[in-house]
Parts: structure tokens; sequence; C-alpha cells
């Protein structure tokens, strides 16, 4: 559907939203934690940076002025009516405006620095244009609900940098398999064009909320999947279109997006344990976090009661509520259960088939996750996936709400995950068989960042890494059967069984099992390769495939692994099991391929 031609003044509310005493009262205590932060000099907020970013020439340890945080927190200092946080608000908002880049000759026009110290022109870093949606979120906030503490020009200088970031955003485009930036930016754009008047702005708008509901229904969720961070940041984006749209027909998309987010989190909620489990793409931590326990607690009117230290007042400018209808499903669960999922279906993505020099064609396949909730513990994994650092394709979860244990499979490359190691998976309940292979062109540390060049590596040391984290005190590994290659993981209540049934890096020497651990983490890592520096041409290699087998089991239940058979062609790996098998390529291949081109069947 096309809108055009649309009224620019009937689609969102004008009235400010006002904020309770009480509701004041909790903002301002939580902003007391940034007046440590607040440099009255600059008008800003500072930091340190910890890291060397992609998008920045700075080095970690300089001290800097945030701006999205800065914005932020002046759109909150606005919201608390009070004249001494007030005309702190302001005082950052105008040192905030002067740095969004106004030249239109330039590419990133609209767009603000991570930093003051760091500008965007003649720097070798590449410009981060999310800081457009970032930081014009947080000024149609201010516009919205706090205008009447800007003077005449105040308010101009902000709606030409509203205007001006609307206006990058609309040239980017970013599509819907993006998704908090699609959704921001739609946001943006949507009140920028209806606020000021600009039909071109709100008609697009509109589309692009059109677009985005569509693309997530077909797709029966969010590119990021089941995402711990993503799906939050998508609902805040989300709740602000439910605060602010009053257009019947796009309130209503966007109701049912809200509740898709909700629909997601409640299925893939392990009561027992306490936690968000798996599969994930994109999660920042393995465990629930205080912010999540907090937005459960709150969201449920504080009937999803989890243990720990967090925040239990009401986040009053992100106010959250679970649709009544879900909350029984945090709280009554049936275990066992399987939940299986379609994340993303393969014909909808923008390349769907490839033609290869054998002729062969490969099309773009589903990627789907199970989970299988037990009473104990919790097994997740998905189809296909990938090992980067941020991504969970086979992961696990056990133990109390106050005790939380969690498993999780890595890859490493010289000790930090290594992107390029994808995963297919078939999971019978609480067995999953997977085949790892790699991608001669994929991404390093980052997928996308640091690709390999050359289809070649250098590595002093490979690994496979069972991890385990948490509540670790009563875990330990075990081998129980060297000649297979195969491991007893004892936690708790919980056991697990890992096997290498098959494993061929380049014609390697066989490995062998290493234990190791810390207070709150306990490892065995299968070591395939630990030595003097050396090149692995990946194109070349004949093979780069690694089988696992995980079997999980109450303690005080027999564990259950059943028996394993390995073929495998000059092409492919099969591993197979019960009348179930996974099977994919053996030999590194194209990104595309390698995720691709794989076999499962489940009984």
């Amino acid at each position: 559907m096309v809108f055009s031609g649309c009224s620019v003044s009937s689609n969102i509310r004008k009235t400010p939203d006002r904020l309770s005493k009480t509701a004041v009262a909790t903002l301002k205590k939580e902003l007391a934690e940034n007046e440590a932060h607040y440099d009255k000099e600059q008008g800003l907020l500072w930091t340190v940076t910890k890291e060397k970013h992609y998008h920045s020439d700075l080095d970690s340890g300089v001290r800097v002025h945030d701006t999205r945080a800065s914005v932020q927190y002046a759109a909150a200092l606005l919201r608390t009516d009070d004249t001494v946080l007030v005309q702190r608000g302001i005082t950052i908002l105008k040192n905030i405006l002067p740095l969004q880049e106004k030249d239109s000759r330039e590419p990133f026009c609209g767009v603000w620095p991570y930093y003051p110290e760091d500008p965007l022109k003649g720097r070798k870093a590449p410009v981060d244009y999310n800081w457009a949606d970032f930081m014009a979120v947080s000024l149609t906030d201010i516009v919205l609900n706090a205008s009447e503490h800007l003077n005449r020009d105040l308010k101009q200088q902000v709606r030409e940098a509203l205007i001006l970031a609307a206006r990058a955003i609309q040239k980017r485009d970013v599509k819907a398999d993006y998704t908090n930036i699609c959704i921001m930016g739609t946001y943006v754009c949507y009140v920028v064009g209806d606020l000021y008047r600009i039909p071109d702005i709100s008609n697009y708008a509109r589309n692009r909320l059109a677009y985005f509901y569509q693309y997530t229904k077909d797709n029966k969720g969010f590119t990021e999947y089941n995402s711990p961070t993503y799906t939050v940041v998508a609902m805040n984006e989300l709740l602000r279109m439910k605060q602010v749209i009053t257009n019947p027909e796009d309130k209503r998309k966007v109701e049912e997006l809200y509740k898709l987010c909700w629909r997601m989190i409640a299925r893939h909620f392990h009561a027992p344990s306490g936690q968000w489990c798996g599969p994930n793409l994109r999660a920042y931590s393995n465990l629930l976090t205080p912010d999540l326990k907090r937005l459960l607690f709150t969201a449920s009117g504080g009937k999803i009661v989890l243990p720990g230290t967090y925040l239990k007042d009401p986040d009053v400018l992100v106010p959250h509520q679970i649709p009544s209808a879900m909350i029984p499903a945090f709280l009554h669960q049936e275990l066992p259960r399987t939940e299986t999922d379609t994340f993303t279906m393969g014909r909808l993505q923008p390349k769907n088939t490839v033609r290869y020099a054998d002729g062969e064609a490969v099309m773009a396949r589903d990627i789907v996750g199970t989970l299988y909730a037990h009473p104990q513990y919790a097994l997740a994994s998905v189809n296909q996936g990938y090992l980067w650092n941020q991504c969970r394709p086979l992961i696990a979860h056990w133990g109390t709400a106050e005790k939380p244990v969690c498993l999780r499979v890595r890859f490493l490359h010289d000790f930090y995950d290594f992107s390029a190691v994808h995963i297919k998976s078939m999971q019978d309940t609480a067995t999953v068989l997977s085949i790892l292979n790699v991608a001669y062109n994929g991404g390093d540390k980052h997928p996308g960042i640091d690709r390999i060049k050359d289809a070649t590596i250098s590595a002093a040391d490979l690994r496979v890494r069972i991890e385990v984290g948490g509540a670790v005190a009563a875990s330990g590994f075990s081998v129980t059967d060297p000649v297979k290659k195969e491991i007893l993981l004892k936690s708790g209540l919980v056991q697990a069984r890992i096997g290498i049934p098959y494993i061929n890096w380049d014609g390697l020497p066989e490995g062998h099992w290493e234990f190791g651990g810390t207070e709150d983490q306990q490892w065995a890592d299968y070591v395939i390769y630990s030595g003097r520096r050396k090149t692995f041409n990946l194109a070349a290699m004949k093979e780069a495939v690694i089988g696992l087998s995980l079997s999980m089991a109450a303690d005080n239940a027999s564990i259950k692994v059943p028996p394993v058979t390995v073929t495998a062609d000059h092409k492919y790996l099969r591993l197979s099991s019960n009348n179930s098998y996974v099977k994919a390529l053996k030999k590194p291949d194209e990104e595309f391929r390698i995720k691709n081109d794989f076999e499962i069947n489940s009984k």
C-alpha cells in the first residue's frame, strides 16, 4: 500500500505527555546518578572510551563527551519541570545542536558524531549514520513533551536539526532487516513529517511503517531473532509510536508488532531458571541482566518477581506493559514443552538464490529455532547460525532463578570468537547434533567489519569451547571416552554429555580436550591447533569441519545419548541418530553457500 496526499496534521497527538509528581520524583532519583558525569564547563556528559571503535579514530582510555547520552539526559531533565534541571537540559541542548553536520554537500549531512572530540569531517573511521536516528529520537521527545521550555529561537534550531536528520534517514532508507534502525527512523520521520507539515516525509514514514509491518509479519519476527538486546530496543521504539501515533490504521500495526515482541519473550522464558532462553541472534549476556529483570517486574505490574539486586521503580519514560493475557505464560508453565520458531523466511531474503560454477543452485533456507524447556533445564538451538560473539545458536540454561547456569558453544580463533565458523544443528528434544564449518570470506571478530582477506587466516590457536557460566560452583567436566572424544558435564541437578564424533581441520593431527575455569566460568576446550603461528588458506583446504553432539538430562535420570552415525563423502559430512540427521559441507566455501547448503531431517 502506498500513501499519498495524506493530511500531515492528523496522525500524531499534539498534547504533551505530563508526568505525575510521583513519576517526576522517580525520574529525579535516577537522573541523580548522572551528576558525577556532568561536565559543567562543556555542558555535556563525559565518559572514557573503553576500546578502539570501528566508527572512531580515538583509542581506548580517552576522556570524551558522549552526544547520545547527553541528549537523552537533556530530554529526561526537561520532563522534570524543575527549574534548575530544566535549565541544565537547555544548556545541553544548545551544546548538542551545533555538533550536527549541516553541510548538504557532505554525504553525512544530518548526522552527529559520537563525541565532539572526534568530529565527522577529516577522519579515517567511517561515519556511523545511525547517529541521525539515535539523536533525533530524543529531540522528538523534547519537541512533543517539553517544548514549552524552549524559546522561539531554540525551537527553530531543533526544527532544523530534526528535518536534516529526517532527510538523512530518508536518503539512507534502511531496510527492515536492520530492525531497530528501521523502526527508529520510521518514528522520527513520522513525527517530523506530521509535526512540521512536510508531506513527502510524512508519506515516506507511513509507507515505511506499512512495509516494515508486512515484512515482519511475513518473516514471522525480527531479523535479530529472539534478541534480549534488540527486541527490547525495538519495543522501546514501538512504545514511542504507541504513545504518539493516533492514526487508527498505523496504531493497529504498531500494537500488533508490540505484542509480537512480548509473545517472543514469553515463549522463550524458562521459569525454573528465571531465564530468557535461546536461540538468540544478538545477545550481549548469557544470563538475564538486572535491566531485564526490572523490565519484567515493572511491565507485569510487579507480578513477575525475579531474585537479585535491581531497580523495582517503574521506568517512567518507557512504561512498558505486558499484555495481560500473556502474563500467565511467565508464571504458570507447562513443562516439558518444545517451542519451534521460523525466525526468517529464506524466500523473502534480498539474495535468495545463487547458482555456482558447478551448476548447483543454492537457495536461502529458512532459519528455524528449537527450544526444549524441561522442568530442570532448557536446551535451545537454531538450524543455521554462526559463532560471532553476539550469537547464541546453541545454548542451554538450568539451575534456579537465584543461581542460574548457562552453557554456550563457541569457536575461538586465538581465543576470540571466530565469526566465519557456521553451525548447523538438528535438535530432538534433549539432544542436538551439530556440524561446524567455515566461510572463507566470512568475518573474523565481526561478521562484516573485518572480513577474511584472500581466504587466508593466521592462527596460533584454534579450539571449540564448551563454556559454562553463572553459578558454577557445583559444575565440573570429565573425560568419559577419549577414543570417542566424549566428555561429561555435571552441574547441580543437570548433566550433559558432549562428543566430537568427527573432526578434520586441514588434516592436522587429532586434537584433545583441555579443562579450565574461573570463579564464575568453567570450560572444556577441544583444542584443534595450538603452537607456532600458522597460515591457513581456507579456500585450499580439503576439509575444515567439526561434528558435535550434545545431550542433556536431569541428574537423577539416566542420560540417554543416542548413538551417532557418521557418514562422509567428498563433499558433505552427515551425522545421524534415531532417523534424524544433519548434513553440511566439509570444505570451506563462500558465505552464502556455507550458510545455506545443508540438510536437516528431524523425526
